[in-house]
């Protein structure tokens, strides 16, 4: 071969981020941030980083009446209890594993207890998917056949946040856009509401921006939008903008109040966001830069998330952090579900290539607020499901339920009871840890190969 040929053979094999990278296992304690740096994220995500969108109405704040109807609101206030569905990465671009995730989501409907059957369905961002990753390519006409056919005959409203795919300019420069047309509609005229209601047929959301706030019976949810960026999340700066983050402070100050001049009425808080804070697999670690961001917030606003839903991760994933209010600590759940479907790649593994076993405590990592906050990998599970999330006025309960695991028994579940005070939270029920793989897996025994 040429000289001339292997000199372009060397350029086209160099590291598009220089630096360090990732290695392909998971250490004791593990890492389960970026090891990229600011300016290394920047230069990689310079072109996929767009200024967010402003919302319809200001403040967005969507009552979840508005969604379901007053009718089943009250029935769920009669009955003590919420429950909702939420996964993230459906789209199916090269995978075709969608259909069946929601037919086993369908089955939940049919739960004899009509207080156990799921209201809406919280979706964690990649919608759609480019039939050919980062190739620039229109996404209006995908959401007919990775949305709208796949979820014909699913029951429920669909409420979202864009994920990176559902947003990315370099994929297509109105990849928001096209979001937009799907997930924040104009309202609907009282006619037409009353018309979708009494339809099966899928019509646009009409969510008031790409971020919002839903208030539901026992539940508040502060929905993110966290960019376009392949390898990390942002919520703020650069060509983002502030005014989501603004948002979100003013979010907590405004919950904060409303807990202090009527605590018995306090409502349980979720964070939904795409990129997950923390991660140790499915193609994507965490996003620290906005693990920072978002510490920021809560410092800032008084208030700190009873559980924070994210996705990206293409696997299922769920840590505690003890996080500190004021000299009180409260367990949180951090929970990465972005197996709804797009495809499985499974957990990282340990230097001999065999499954990690959990818990696994992670690195310590530095808060907005100058402190750190110890952070655990509870469990994972390679293979696809759903949350099914369940809230009363005492207590908040994540399950997964398995695509492939044959029973409708949660693979992973976790409770956390809500204290009288609403500050110290505390895990009290927890699925112990199990040996992979598991039933309803992707991963193969002893290798980090997926089945897909």
């Amino acid at each position: 071969m040429p000289p001339a040929s292997l000199a372009h053979l060397k350029a086209q094999q160099t590291p598009r981020v220089p630096g360090p990278h990732r290695k392909p296992f998971l250490t004791d304690p593990a890492d389960f941030g970026s090891v990229r740096s600011r300016q290394e994220l920047d230069r990689s995500q310079s072109g996929q980083i767009i200024k967010i969108p402003p919302p319809k109405r200001t403040p967005p704040v969507m009552d979840i009446a508005e969604v379901i109807g007053s009718a089943a609101v009250n029935d769920i206030t009669r009955s003590g209890q919420i429950v909702f569905h939420s996964v993230g990465d459906t789209g199916t671009g090269l995978h075709e594993a969608l259909g069946e995730v929601v037919r086993i989501m369908g089955m939940d409907f049919h739960r004899p207890n009509p207080a156990d059957q799921p209201a809406f369905f919280l979706h964690l961002g990649d919608v759609v998917y480019n039939m050919q990753y980062h190739t620039p390519e229109s996404k209006i006409k995908m959401y007919e056949p990775q949305f709208y056919e796949p979820y014909g005959n699913y029951p429920g409203k669909i409420v979202a946040i864009p994920g990176n795919h559902d947003s990315n300019p370099e994929e297509d420069p109105k990849s928001i856009d096209a979001f937009q047309q799907n997930f924040c509609a104009d309202p609907p005229s009282a006619a037409a509401l009353t018309a979708a209601f009494q339809t099966l047929k899928r019509a646009p959301m009409y969510q008031p921006g790409v971020y919002y706030r839903i208030d539901a019976p026992f539940v508040q949810i502060l929905a993110l939008f966290s960019n376009g960026g392949e390898y990390e999340g942002v919520v703020r700066g650069g060509g983002a903008g502030n005014d989501q983050w603004n948002f979100l402070v003013d979010q907590l100050k405004d919950i904060k109040a409303a807990r202090a001049s009527n605590p018995t009425q306090r409502r349980a808080l979720l964070i939904a966001v795409h990129h997950p804070p923390f991660s140790g697999g499915g193609g994507h670690s965490g996003s620290s830069s906005m693990l920072a961001d978002l510490d920021e917030a809560f410092h800032k606003g008084g208030v700190y998330p009873d559980a924070i839903l994210s996705g990206h991760s293409h696997v299922y994933e769920r840590f505690t952090r003890e996080a500190p209010v004021g000299k009180k600590a409260m367990e949180v759940p951090y929970i990465v579900a972005g197996n709804g479907g797009h495809g499985i790649t499974p957990m990282k593994t340990k230097h001999d290539r065999k499954p990690i076993q959990t818990p696994l405590p992670g690195k310590p990592t530095r808060e907005g607020n100058g402190t750190s906050g110890d952070h655990i990998l509870q469990q994972y599970f390679n293979g696809f499901g759903h949350l099914m999330i369940t809230v009363t006025p005492r207590v908040l309960t994540i399950d997964l339920i398995g695509t492939r695991t044959e029973t409708s028994t949660p693979v992973d579940s976790v409770t956390v009871q809500l204290a009288e005070n609403f500050v110290q939270n505390t895990i009290i029920s927890q699925t112990p840890p199990f040996d992979h793989p598991a039933t309803g897996e992707q991963e193969l025994a002893h290798t980090s190969k997926s089945l897909i």
